[in-house]
């Protein structure tokens, strides 16, 4: 009984061929994932691998084909002349694959490496953006913080000076101006009160009443005198000076609108000192309405500071931008003759400087005004 090899020879023939088949199209896939990714070494070693894998598919394949045609035509001599060298190519192959395998293992110890040092890398890069941001708000704020106080030593300096010329004109003045008022009411006790010389005399006290409030006003701007530290409730002073301006005004066309923060603690401060600067805002900010807007006060206690804020804001025809610089100038003022004296704001910047606090102003021209004034809790 005969048995033929045809099937052995077809089996050995057909799946050679499907071995190079198969290590080509490895080759043609690892290939494309290299080019998405051509960072990626795990791909470079995977196409090397492919490669190595696709010569010994044909070195194997091409050895067993030339094999079984060398037997089937009687020249199995020569095969065994060849076998050593075809071996010798596989074992080759398999050898650069172990080398490949064994390099790369070294390779892959490198890229995490580098990889987690990129990622250390972005890390840093980030927080020193962070830094950098916050380090650029924070020169921002001590400069406009510096900018504030330099302003401030201006403003303060200026006042001293003019408070000391304002100090020595009022006592040259207040004393005639005493004499003046004594004798108009000696000669208007002669006088009958329907003659014109009374009436004359009268015009004459009214006006110098006037310029004594003058001299009173300068007197009381160049005093610099210690406050008195007494305890005192922020909310119930505000509500008593409140009361007292809304009698002197017109109630029915003024409206006043009140948000007190029951937080806010008693402050060592001199209470009639704080009353007469909340007066003076809350008296510009009538002028600044002309009696028919809306005036809104506030308190706030700034826990984290340890500061309480006063807000004084009107809906007025507001301060124009090339007054705002000037407008705690001693003097200065944008009242009509006869309304004002301009010394308001300025006693008033020195009171709550005299307290350690300050007064900044926020005004929109057309939309109105508000004036913060800022007290520490303690001195």
């Amino acid at each position: 009984m005969t048995i033929t090899a045809l099937p052995i020879w077809l089996v050995d023939i057909v799946g050679a061929l499907c071995m190079i088949v198969l290590s080509f199209l490895c080759i043609y896939h690892v290939r494309q994932l290299s080019r998405r990714q051509p960072r990626n070494v795990i791909w470079t070693y995977l196409l090397w691998v492919s490669y190595c894998l696709a010569g010994f598919a044909i070195s194997r394949s091409a050895g067993h084909i030339l094999k079984q045609l060398l037997i089937v035509s009687d020249h199995g001599a020569i095969w065994d002349v060849i076998r050593p060298y075809s071996g010798s190519i596989n074992t080759f192959l398999l050898f650069l694959v172990a080398s490949f395998t064994l390099f790369f293992e070294r390779i892959w110890q490198i890229y995490n490496q580098i990889s987690d040092d990129q990622k250390a890398l972005t890390r840093s890069h980030r927080q020193v953006l962070e830094l950098n941001e916050s380090l650029e708000k924070r020169v921002a704020e001590r400069t406009r913080a510096l900018a504030r106080s330099e302003k401030q030593i201006a403003q303060a300096d200026k006042l001293a000076s003019i408070g000391q010329l304002s100090s020595g004109i009022a006592h040259e003045i207040n004393n005639p101006l005493g004499i003046i008022l004594g004798y108009t009411q000696l000669l208007c006790r002669n006088e009958a009160p329907d003659s014109q010389k009374y009436e004359d005399l009268k015009i004459i006290e009214k006006h110098v009443k006037a310029c004594k409030a003058i001299v009173e006003d300068l007197l009381n701007f160049a005093r610099s005198s210690t406050p008195r530290q007494n305890r005192v409730d922020i909310n119930a002073l505000t509500e008593d000076v409140l009361t007292f301006v809304q009698r002197r005004g017109q109630p029915d066309a003024l409206t006043i609108v009140k948000d007190y923060d029951p937080n806010v603690p008693t402050l060592l401060a001199d209470g009639e000192k704080i009353k007469q600067v909340l007066i003076n805002l809350l008296m510009n900010a009538r002028h600044a309405t002309d009696n028919r807007g809306t005036i809104i006060i506030k308190t706030l206690f700034d826990v984290t500071a340890g500061k309480i804020h006063i807000h004084v804001k009107d809906d007025g025809y507001g301060i124009e931008k090339k007054n705002m610089s000037r407008i705690f100038d001693p003097f200065f003022t944008t009242k009509s003759t006869g309304e004002g004296t301009g010394l308001g704001l300025a006693v008033s910047y020195g009171i709550i400087k005299s307290h350690g606090g300050h007064i900044e102003v926020e005004s929109d021209p057309g939309a109105g005004s508000e004036f913060i004034v800022t007290l520490p809790v303690s001195t």
